[in-house]
Formats: structure tokens, C-alpha cells, sequence
């Protein structure tokens, strides 16, 4: 190490890790919290949500002694890193990246950071002189004389990046709210994911979420997992004819989705988006094992005021908020099953246990505190990955004056695929029109992107993990042709709606608020497949459904297990996340109903 140890801390640490743990210390627990905070963030220097007074990086050894690698150095500009959040480890075990405010002279807002294992080498990698920012003008308006603020300064000033994640090559993933909106009905700064590949000027999105996308990680491929905050404020209108905005006193056939985390999976080119995880409990922080499982922090509805470790396969849903009947389950018998982590310390006390991260030798590494302790004091906890049967989680270091979380653990990931997937030559695919026919009858001539499925109305043909369910007849469920949820039927064409931004733009309104509209229909061809080009536009993104022969939202019934269920009404709505498509890019569309998006992946971690 270049830095010298804290002999101080040194009795902190009750177990040497076998791999040195990075984790961070802060004063709080606001670094569990997934959502932005409720602000409008018009005067300097805006809204930082997440944050806290003291919030320091630290590597604990294998010889037991921490490191302190952020706390009282100097940045370039004189300033120092007063708070950090969220690090990640590069996938050759040699750097270590982060999210951190600096103190005076600077705003304090979130930007990434950097520094390598051994301490050396700290510095930024956003928010620099040559960062562009902002893709449009954010809320940050007035200074603190309550002067007005040039929109240069708004555009440098206003977003916060967190969550970093290297990808390699040069490349890092992470959350961002540089594309400024603060939602629909609440005024929660929305954070998309967003990707900077290496050499370019600056980061373009890969997601397009008006709420909150949070805590990307890599897996092999070039696909990230991340938590999808789904927060749909539409529902099915009575007579199927529309997707519209819920408004109490009028009658739906859905219920709008009004808090759901799910595990989402996008890849590094943006090009396809499905889901990982879609439990009705919230998936937070998902992360790949040794095991081949995904590790995620959530919360049973019977105590949501404790958070409890879980892990799921991958694929695994029990739900589908915004395509199925209002006052309908799920149907979800099967082997899809949450096992749950330890809940007990090795002293038998209950705990609250938080992000969990993968470690050498097929080990959880996590954080915790003892429920209802008057301390606010939390620890960082090894476990065994096989939670098949039950495990004693150790304790390994516990500053007790500080919030201890996000541990990682630092070794070499064996991912061999390319970080950055190519588009495919959409020219070879198809002609790009000179304009576009909206849904009002208007031609567009702007930017567009090109979306495609080619089995619309086919059922799923990757096996989704229900195989271990068998039919009344004694015969197994083979979802690739007994489906759960079966497909669509036949779909004539899929609805394109547009959900704005807010925008911060005008002279005299301080926030004008996105609005809804129907933009365009997309033919289906007899065969199931759709090819189609659609305005690409991040300021808008949008959310797609099905429509029938009459022009209707298409409804479809389920299978029935046994005599005692009746089969679940669901809709052609992917109303649980938002889709845009990048100017000229590429884009492969999974399906128009509940569990089509689903795609075969291996995610199991692997060591160098």
C-alpha cells in the first residue's frame, strides 16, 4: 500500500478476509436508499440526494489493518473527498471506482472517481472542465444571491453520476440524472444508466427510466443487471381502446404500478433490454455469485421495516405489475423460488442485513446491523453462498462510530467477452425512411432508431425457470410450449405512446411537465414480425402495447394448473419500463406480454 494504515481501526477487525474488502463508512444509512429525494433543486447548488456529513472509502487487508483511501487527500483543485458512495472494483482487481462529493471550493454533487487498490493515483473521471454535462437545461436556476444562473453552469452543475462499474476496455457504466426530469406525479430527480466508452467526448444513456434506475454491475457478454425502479402511473382503459394515465373515478381493466423494484438486464450497446428478476419483493443492488445465483437486499411485506439478504436464479418472475387484471395474482407455482439469506448473527441476534456482494471462495460478503439495537453502528459480514441450508454469517470489521456497507471484495473477474457490443449493420437490414407517419398523421423527419421482433406471437423460446412444474396430466410444463403466460395471440400492431420529460427551459415557469400522447402504430406482419423505425428522442422516451385485429389492447387468458386455479388475465402491455431508441441504432424487442422478456444468460462469477 502507498497509504499507511489507521492503527487506530486496527481492533475493529474480529476476522481477516481472505481477499482484501473495500467498503465505505459514513455517518448514515442513506446509501441503502434507492430513490432520489423529494426536491425541485432550484437554487445552488441544487439537490445531491443520498447524501450525508461524513462519508469516508476504506480497504480492509488480509492482515486485518483498513486503509483509509479517500479521507484527508487532496484533489488537484485543493478540494477533498468529504463523502463517497457505491464502489466497484475494475475487472483486473487493480482499481478501485466510486461515487464522491468534494468539499469547498467545489458544489458537492455526486461525480466518479477512481483510485488503484494500493491507494495511489486518486482521481476524477466526471465532471471535469471538458465533461459536456446535461443533455438539455436542468431544474438549477437561481444562485445563492437568488440570481439568475446561465445554462452553462446548470448544464456542468446539475446531475449527479453514481453507481460506477468498470466494463472493461477503458469503459464504465454507471446512474446518472444527466438527463433532467423529475418525474411523473412526485419530483424525484429521475437517474438512467448510462455508459462512457472509452475515448469518447462523453457518456450516451442505455436506459430511459422517468423514475430511478440504480446500481449496475457487469456480467459476462456485455450485459449490465441493474435495479429498475417501475413506477407506472398508467393503466387499460374499460374498453381496451387506450393505455391512459389513471385518474381516480374512472374504471380500468389494470392497475397502475406504483412501486415495484425489479432486476433488469440491458446490454452495453443498449441494443436489448429484458428483465433478470421480477418478484413482487423489491430487488436491490443484484449481483452475480459463485453459484451461478443472483444475490440481491429486499423486503418481506411482513416486516418491510427490516432488509434481508436473497438470492433467485436468473429469470426468475412472480410478477407483472402493469399487464395483468386489476385484483388478480400472479400465477406462480414453480421452481422460481426466492431462498433467503442468514437473519441471524453468530450470537443468534436478529439482523438487518444489506448489500450483498460475491467473494472467493464461494462467499457472500454483506453488511448488517442488529435489529432494533439503539446504535445505528452497522458491520461488514462473510457468509457462505449455500443458502439451501442454514449459514452463521461471521463478522469481519465493525467501526462502531460509523454506518460500515457496500463491501466488495477485490480480486480478478474472468469475463471474456468485449465490454462494448457493435450494433449489426442496420443498412443491411433495412432502408431508413426520409420520415415517419405519426399517430395524429404528421410526418417526422428527425432522428430514429430502428426496433425489430421477429416472433411476436410466438411463446417464449428460451427456457424460463418453471421446468420443475408439472401438469394435472403428470406431464412437465416445457415453457417454450406450455408457457405460463401463453403468448399474446395474434398481434396486428403495437402502440407506440410517448411519455415527455419535464422540461426547465422557459423563462417563466420553472418546471413545464411532461405530458402523454399516442405517437405512433407499428404494422405487424402476418408472420409475427416487426421491423419498424421510431423517433429517437431521449427527452422522450416511451412505453409500447399490443393491439388486436379491432385496433384493441390485446387480452389474453393463462393456463390452468389445477381445478382449484382459475387461468390469469393478462394484457399486451410492457408497461413496467420505459424504452427509447438511440439515433441510428439498433434494437431487438422482446415480446408484447408478461415474462417475454426474458433472455438465457450464464451469470455465474468466475475467478481469473
Amino acid at each position: 500500500m502507498s497509504l499507511p494504515s489507521v492503527k487506530s481501526l486496527d481492533g475493529y477487525c474480529s476476522r481477516t478476509p481472505c481477499v482484501p474488502i473495500v467498503f465505505t463508512s459514513r455517518s448514515d444509512a442513506n446509501a441503502l436508499v434507492g430513490a432520489a429525494i423529494e426536491s425541485d433543486g432550484l437554487h445552488w447548488p441544487g439537490s445531491a440526494s443520498w447524501k450525508c456529513s461524513d462519508g469516508r472509502l476504506r480497504l480492509l487487508n488480509t492482515n486485518g489493518q483498513v486503509h483509509e483511501l479517500t479521507w484527508g487527500r487532496h484533489l488537484p483543485d485543493g478540494s477533498s473527498i468529504i463523502d463517497v458512495l457505491s464502489p466497484s472494483v475494475s475487472l483486473d482487481g487493480k482499481r478501485i471506482l466510486f461515487s464522491g462529493r468534494a468539499s469547498s471550493p467545489g458544489h458537492g454533487r455526486w461525480r466518479i472517481f477512481e483510485v488503484n487498490v494500493d491507494g495511489s493515483c486518486l482521481r476524477a473521471l466526471t465532471g471535469g472542465s471538458d465533461d459536456p454535462g446535461c443533455v438539455s437545461v436542468p431544474p438549477l436556476r437561481y444562485g445563492i444571491s437568488g440570481s439568475l444562473i446561465d445554462e452553462r453552469t446548470r448544464r456542468g452543475t446539475d446531475y449527479d453520476d453514481v453507481d460506477p462499474v468498470d466494463v472493461g476496455e477503458g469503459s464504465f457504466v454507471f446512474s446518472s440524472s444527466r438527463i433532467p426530469d423529475l418525474g411523473r406525479d412526485h419530483s424525484r430527480r429521475s437517474t438512467q444508466i448510462w455508459i462512457w466508452p472509452a475515448g469518447s467526448a462523453s457518456p450516451h444513456s442505455l436506459s430511459a427510466n422517468r423514475n430511478n434506475d440504480r446500481w449496475p454491475f457487469y456480467l459476462p457478454g456485455g450485459n449490465i443487471v441493474y435495479s429498475l425502479w417501475s413506477r407506472s402511473r398508467e393503466a387499460v382503459t374499460e374498453d381496451l381502446s387506450e393505455l391512459a394515465h389513471y385518474s381516480s373515478g374512472t374504471k380500468y381493466l389494470t392497475l397502475p404500478n406504483n412501486d415495484s423494484w425489479m432486476g433488469a438486464r440491458i446490454s452495453t450497446n443498449g441494443a436489448q433490454f429484458s428483465y433478470a428478476i421480477k418478484t413482487e419483493e423489491p430487488v436491490w443492488r443484484a449481483r452475480p455469485l459463485f453459484n451461478g445465483r443472483l444475490a440481491f437486499m429486499t423486503v418481506q411485506k411482513s416486516t418491510p421495516e427490516v432488509s434481508r439478504l436473497a438470492q433467485a436464479i436468473w429469470g426468475t418472475i412472480s410478477s407483472a405489475p402493469s399487464s395483468q387484471r386489476s385484483g388478480e395474482s400472479f400465477i406462480k407455482d414453480g421452481g422460481a423460488s426466492i431462498i433467503w439469506g442468514p437473519s441471524k448473527d453468530s450470537r443468534g441476534q436478529e439482523i438487518s442485513a444489506v448489500c450483498p456482494s460475491p467473494c472467493p471462495g464461494n462467499n457472500v460478503v454483506f453488511s448488517a446491523s442488529i435489529s432494533n439495537a439503539a446504535s445505528g453502528s452497522s458491520a461488514i459480514y462473510v457468509v457462505s453462498d449455500d443458502w439451501t441450508v442454514q449459514q452463521t454469517p461471521h463478522p469481519i470489521f465493525d467501526d462502531p462510530e460509523m454506518f460500515d456497507s457496500e463491501p466488495v471484495a477485490v480480486y480478478i473477474r474472468n469475463l471474456e467477452s468485449t465490454s462494448f457490443l457493435p450494433d449489426p449493420p442496420i443498412a443491411n437490414l433495412v432502408r431508413q425512411p426520409e420520415s415517419l407517419t405519426m399517430a395524429d398523421g404528421s410526418q417526422y423527419k428527425g432522428p430514429s432508431g430502428y426496433i425489430e421482433n421477429l416472433a411476436v406471437n410466438d411463446a417464449i423460446r428460451s427456457p424460463i425457470p418453471w421446468q420443475s412444474v408439472f401438469l394435472p396430466s403428470g406431464r412437465r410444463r416445457d415453457p417454450r410450449h406450455d408457457p405460463l403466460i401463453p403468448p399474446p395471440g395474434i398481434v396486428f400492431g403495437v402502440a407506440v405512446y410517448s411519455d415527455h420529460r419535464d422540461r426547465f427551459d422557459d423563462v417563466n415557469q420553472s418546471r413545464i411537465r411532461g405530458g402523454w400522447d399516442k405517437q405512433m402504430i407499428l404494422p405487424v406482419q402476418a408472420g409475427g414480425e416487426l421491423q419498424a423505425w421510431m423517433p429517437s428522442d431521449i427527452n422522450t422516451p416511451v412505453k409500447i402495447v399490443g393491439l388486436d385485429q379491432f385496433g384493441k389492447i390485446l387480452h389474453s387468458v393463462g393456463t390452468t394448473l389445477g381445478s382449484n386455479q382459475q387461468p390469469g388475465n393478462y394484457y399486451a402491455v410492457a408497461g413496467d419500463h420505459h424504452t427509447f431508441t438511440r439515433a441510428n441504432g439498433y434494437h431487438y424487442c422482446n415480446g408484447c406480454h408478461a415474462g417475454h422478456t426474458f433472455t438465457s444468460l450464464d451469470i455465474r462469477e468466475r475467478l481469473r
